[in-house]
């Protein structure tokens, strides 16, 4: 009987990882940053390997979808800001307050609960709030963004650090119903401007939105397939202008 184990083997290629992140600078211009997108375990490849990658290539911070993968990104080391993409059950908040991660909001109970738990750590807890344009899953329903913004910025021990929305056809151009959310999303940030609410950053451009939709970039991208070496739109580019990690 033949006991021989045969194994499969997955090999990483960071340097590809760093040309596809140059790709991103250069499509992005020197004046805006870039998320990486490290969700799923870096889609399967080593979400700290990668993410220690990316924060030497110039990653503002890392980005995950659960306060679980932000933890596995403590555990491996890495101190950068790390945001939490999905709004998590409030069970879940005090691993937020103990890891010093950074999470999108989509509603004001969950900022109150956070708030408190935060004050009663001594601890300040940065946010990120999600405005719904119309993609329906998560976010602050547009119209009402403003109000209930500006009542997040009076909760003790929360900081507002930024506000975010989400295109999920943004690999069509000139997709109509990613330029009605991009005219949505850029009314919510005038209207935050003009009533003097303070945020740092705005972010709204996945991989597909940095390659199609240029007016998205704002403070940053969030990158994560096209960094891996998947060109995020319907059409490729003559030169194959990514490398495969």
């Amino acid at each position: 009987m033949n006991s021989t184990i045969h194994t499969s083997q997955a090999i990483v290629d960071l340097d590809a990882y760093a040309h596809n992140l140059s790709v991103v600078r250069d499509l992005i211009g020197p004046d805006r940053e870039f998320v990486a997108v490290v969700k799923a375990n870096a889609y399967g490849l080593g979400s700290v390997r990668v993410g220690q990658r990316a924060l030497q290539e110039g990653a503002r911070m890392l980005a995950v979808a659960t306060i679980a993968e932000g933890v596995e990104l403590r555990s491996g080391g890495i101190d950068a800001p790390v945001l939490v993409m999905m709004q998590s059950d409030r069970d879940s908040l005090g691993a937020v307050i103990e890891h010093g991660l950074t999470l999108t909001i989509s509603d004001v109970k969950t900022a109150e609960v956070l708030g408190e738990m935060a004050r009663t750590a001594n601890r300040v807890v940065q946010v990120h709030c999600m405005v719904d344009t119309g993609m329906n899953r998560q976010g602050f329903a547009w119209e009402s963004a403003v109000d209930n913004i500006q009542y997040l910025t009076r909760i003790s021990h929360i900081d507002v650090e930024g506000i975010a929305t989400h295109f999920p056809v943004a690999d069509v151009a000139e997709d109509n119903f990613t330029l009605g959310q991009l005219k949505i999303f850029n009314q919510v940030l005038k209207g935050l401007e003009k009533e003097g609410i303070p945020f740092e950053l705005a972010h709204a451009a996945n991989s597909a939105a940095t390659v199609n939709f240029p007016a998205s970039h704002f403070s940053l991208v969030r990158v994560g397939l096209m960094t891996y070496g998947v060109w995020p739109t319907d059409h490729q580019p003559a030169a194959a202008l990514l490398k495969a990690v």
